[in-house]
């Protein structure tokens, strides 16, 4: 019996092993090395007079590292690579695969070199098929260089630039439309020179405000037609915290009243009236002088616009609130577009001029020009009480602002007119 129960076990065992398969084992896979190149004779191949793209066949490869990848959503299907002759932008067929520091091996065929808009590129890279991981945490140092040294010779390659800031007119206002996601550009200074500094909307950084401040900007190059450009490639990497080489005006020191007629605006001219602050805050559009029936006043608009957005202050003089203070003006529309509402009444306690998106605004209930208001038919606001909007008992320092709102590409183009502001 023993015996019979051995030899039985034994039978199964055998017929439990002969049913087991064999796993197949994935082949590794494997990509030809060719010709190796660096990346300047890559750029080399490309004939920019002629501007025929090269397109690769024979086998061939490029190492680099990558030193811009898409993590933060400032770059979309574009990475940038460098080795130790130069830098070019790769464009992805599909997102994702490749990040910063990654020591790759490009093998090229199926790839192409091309311009576009003078920026050169090698397109239709196939993550999966094109590129082979040599090693990660590679780390490629910034060239320090200057604004004035950034030519069509240093595309795609990472760089440090010092002692730079966005321009005045910028600050206050965010590194992209993150609301709309919408690219935009924004302008870095030396207070010699100047570069553009081009911003996704999808970027993890769009919707915060651009640093005030003067001080370190590491990016990568890139080009459109004759114009260079920068990318940020890590949000951490803008260190604009120092003094400004071109420092912001002082606000007026507080008066008790403010009045203005805007007799001495210039009619289609950016209003700058003494101790007030004509300040955008998403795209460029200012407060201007215009004139009706023969009067002067101050008038926004967002007509012919290619903003996205254009979100316009005029800002009042610096006041100290004491009891019992109020705000009168009119308003006026003009082309008025019909559910397009632009105007926005605001008080600050802590506004500065460099700090107009992040300020501590605070929205005034008044009587306004609004869509069910005819086409210029001036509308009086009548005493607005301001003690409304500060805090109980407050007789420190603070501002008004009129706010405008718009979007040409939406069509968002009401001009909106205010006149005869007094507070007191």
């Amino acid at each position: 019996m023993i015996i019979r129960n051995l030899l039985f076990t034994a039978a199964v065992a055998g017929l439990l092993i002969s049913c087991e398969k064999d796993l197949d084992t994935p082949p590794v896979r494997t990509l030809p090395v060719g010709e190796v190149l660096t990346v300047a004779q890559l750029r080399a191949l490309f004939d920019p007079v002629t501007g025929i793209p090269v397109r690769f066949g024979g086998d061939s490869s490029v190492y680099a590292v990558v030193t811009a990848d898409e993590e933060n959503g400032n770059l979309y299907k574009n990475i940038y690579v460098q080795d130790h002759t130069g830098a070019i932008v790769l464009r992805l067929l599909n997102s994702g695969g490749l990040y910063q520091g990654d020591s790759i091996r490009i093998y090229l065929p199926g790839t192409v070199l091309s311009s576009y808009r003078g920026l050169l590129q090698l397109d239709s890279v196939d993550v999966d098929n094109n590129t082979v991981k040599q090693a990660v945490g590679v780390q490629k140092l910034p060239q320090t260089v200057t604004i004035a040294q950034i030519t069509p010779a240093m595309q795609g390659k990472l760089i440090r630039l010092e002692g730079v800031e966005f321009i005045q007119s910028e600050v206050g206002q965010t590194y992209a439309d993150a609301a709309t996601q919408q690219t935009v550009n924004r302008t870095l200074s030396d207070c010699s020179g100047s570069i553009i500094v081009r911003n996704s909307g999808y970027a993890n950084f769009a919707g915060q405000p651009l640093p005030s401040g003067n001080g370190s900007f590491v990016a990568v190059v890139g080009q459109f037609d004759d114009e260079m450009q920068l990318f940020i490639r890590n949000i951490n990497e803008v260190q604009l915290t120092g003094d400004r080489c071109d420092p912001f005006p002082e606000l007026c020191d507080p008066v008790s009243t403010v009045t203005e007629d805007f007799t001495s605006a210039v009619a289609n001219v950016d209003l700058s009236l003494a101790c007030w602050i004509n300040q955008p805050q998403t795209g460029n559009r200012y407060w201007r002088g215009t004139s009706v029936s023969g009067d002067m006043a101050a008038q926004a608009t967002a007509f012919a616009s290619s903003n996205a957005s254009d979100v316009s202050w005029l800002i009042s003089p610096v006041l100290t609130h004491q009891p019992g203070m109020v705000l009168s003006f009119r308003s006026q529309r003009g082309f008025g577009v019909a559910a397009h509402d632009p105007f926005g009444l605001f008080v600050s306690t802590n506004y500065n001029i460099a700090n107009l998106a992040t300020a501590n605004w605070t929205p005034v209930a008044c009587t306004y020009a609004t869509p069910s208001t005819a086409d210029q038919v001036w509308v009086n606001s009548g005493a607005v009480d301001l003690s409304t909007a500060l805090p109980a008992g407050y007789t420190g320092p603070f501002v008004v602002g009129f706010r405008y709102t718009g979007s040409g590409p939406n069509g968002q183009t009401t001009n909106l007119r205010i006149d005869d502001v007094v507070i007191q």
